[in-house]
């Protein structure tokens, strides 16, 4: 991924942070536009609808045509 790529993403709040095993299961619901991808620390920034998410890599992929 790379900065300005359409990305899918699960928000924070939509998240069981406690059950680690089903993370790459979450459904990745909402569409937003990479600003920074940490790799170091595992960390994205998201813009979507104005706001600005930082979350975990994990649930953050690169948005295909199909989308």
């Amino acid at each position: 991924m790379k900065k300005g790529d359409m990305v899918r993403f699960a928000k924070p709040e939509e998240v069981d942070h406690l059950n680690s095993k089903s993370w790459p299961k979450i459904a990745k619901r909402h569409f937003g536009v990479l600003i920074e991808h940490d790799k170091l620390m595992g960390t994205a920034q998201v813009l979507h609808g104005g706001d600005l998410y930082r979350i975990r890599v994990v649930f953050v992929e690169k948005a295909s045509k199909r989308d």
